[in-house]
């Protein structure tokens, strides 16, 4: 009976595994500001079916602001899908801009506005903000 090809283990990737580690914290942080976003829109609105829900996400202006956080994290697990390494310098401009997303240098731009208001009134979106920027600030280990 012959044995199973076995592969070798992939070579560290520092910047691949931080991004991941990213990646992780921001998911996280986009999907607790959805849900902030989700009551106060029922709140006006009244009450939706997942289905009403996702279109109004999609669609309704009061959600534009939390569409870069969606594009980000589409592109983002689009380039991590592939086993090829990540093209030079991928890593950390996804990182830069998910740093951007969350500590802009415009505070006065909508998103940064509507992000800090929800940040303020929701200890949860608080705690997960700082987690995604510890995790930006760590840098790929070895890095």
């Amino acid at each position: 009976m012959t044995q199973p090809v076995r592969r070798p283990p992939p070579p560290p990737a520092p910047e691949r595994d931080h991004l991941k580690a990213v990646r992780l914290a921001l998911f996280r942080l986009h999907k607790a500001l959805i849900d902030a976003e989700r009551a106060a829109f029922e709140a006006d609105v009244g009450e939706q079916s997942s289905g009403q829900f996702l279109q109004a996400l999609i669609h309704e202006p009061f959600f534009a602001w939390l569409r870069p956080f969606s594009g980000l994290l589409v592109r983002i697990d689009e380039a991590l899908a592939t086993r090829e390494p990540l093209e030079p310098g991928a890593a950390k401009a996804f990182v830069s801009e998910a740093a951007a997303l969350v500590m802009p240098a415009d505070a006065e731009d909508e998103t940064a506005a509507r992000f800090a208001a929800i940040r303020a009134a929701d200890p949860g979106v608080a705690f997960l903000h700082a987690e995604l920027t510890r995790r930006i600030g760590e840098g790929p280990a070895g890095g």
